[in-house]
């Protein structure tokens, strides 16, 4: 496999970043994600805090200024055309379209899909974007806001599909199968 752009979808806490690890760690995949790589920059920049509320302020108004496609791009504009990229946070169809009009078949969507109570649980562990302490209720009012429920038709897309609802050790298991699947062998670059 010379050139693959794996895109990771799935809703909060599922293990797309984990998964996203374990590529880089195992197979060489260099990552990208929406927030370290296009909106907390531009957050920082800004001089605000990077927190849900603020990354899905951003996030639209980037989109309703410079078009649907504007952060997908530039995402895609740090992408080389050689290598293993894996590209965690895939939300919006229209994105999964940039892909692949721009990669054509070194495009593949993964679902990454876990149980709702685990999502939270893991959501309140690693305590990031200002989400250390909330509560079930608060998790499921954020999974109604649109930048959320859209992920349920870019699921729809994926061409693969991963659970991750047993432990780490099935979850690499089932990663590997996936590698497996796409010719994909270990620590390539």
């Amino acid at each position: 496999m010379e050139f693959l752009v794996l895109g990771l979808t799935g809703k909060r806490g599922s293990g797309k970043d984990t998964m996203a690890d374990y590529l880089k760690a195992k197979y060489g995949f260099r990552v990208l994600t929406y927030t370290n790589d296009v909106l907390a920059p531009i957050l920082k920049g800004q001089g605000k805090e990077v927190t849900r509320e603020n990354l899905i302020a951003l996030a639209l108004a980037l989109r309703a200024k410079g078009g649907k496609h504007i952060i997908t791009k530039l995402l895609c504009d740090k992408i080389e055309a050689s290598g293993l990229w894996a590209v965690s946070g895939v939300r919006y169809p229209e994105e999964v379209d940039y892909f692949k009009s721009k990669f054509g078949g070194a495009f593949v969507l993964v679902e990454v899909c876990c149980h709702v109570e685990k999502r939270h649980e893991r959501v309140v562990k690693r305590g990031t974007k200002g989400e250390g302490h909330m509560t079930m209720d608060e998790f499921m009012a954020i999974e109604e806001k649109e930048t959320e429920k859209v992920i349920n038709d870019t699921i729809k897309l994926a061409g693969m599909k991963i659970s991750n609802d047993g432990s780490m050790d099935d979850f690499y298991k089932k990663i590997d199968a996936l590698a497996k699947k796409l010719n994909i062998s270990k620590t390539q670059k």
